[in-house]
């Protein structure tokens, strides 16, 4: 097991319970969580003598499906896509592939196009010359030196399927 999954089975083992989403201690009191930058929310406890974070949905996800969670290619999902909603009926464990479907797929779609911006390596003003060039008579090999690009990606430029 690695450190996480470590820190989530000593959290089960010393009492840890997720009840209506809200963590409860081994002695019966609501803790306090934090959100980490991709909105999970999470507590941490001490293994080893060290402080170790233990995502709630996994918790959950322990409580329900044992070890089986830590098979291969498995994961937390959140069916309704709200990582905020640690309830027992939300959380499933599946492939990563199941997880990206239970994103709504307006948000899918606006993350996907995020991540391809992200990766683009010409500018819009770029991609217009691109067109104009081409309309001018430039030839895919003429394009593809110029701007370095591929030719599968002169064409999607070219024929409007990116960009």
């Amino acid at each position: 097991m690695n450190k996480s999954q470590t820190a989530l089975v000593e959290a089960f083992e010393k009492g840890y319970r997720v009840v209506d989403g809200s963590v409860i201690s081994p002695k019966g009191r609501t803790i306090s969580l934090v959100t980490d930058t991709n909105g999970y929310r999470k507590f941490s406890v001490k293994v080893a003598g060290e402080r170790q974070h233990v995502p709630v949905h996994r918790l959950v996800g322990y409580e329900k499906y044992g070890k089986s969670l830590f098979e291969d290619d498995t994961c937390v999902r959140h069916l309704d896509g709200d990582c905020t909603n640690n309830k027992a009926d939300n959380i499933r464990i599946g492939s990563y592939a199941d997880n990206m479907q239970d994103i709504p797929a307006k948000i899918r779609v606006q993350k996907a196009r995020k991540a391809a911006a992200s990766k683009r390596k010409l500018t819009e003003q770029q991609v217009a010359q691109l067109r104009k060039d081409r309309e001018e008579g430039a030839t895919y090999p003429q394009l593809m030196s110029k701007y370095g690009i591929a030719k599968s990606t002169v064409s999607y430029i070219v024929n409007k399927k990116t960009y």
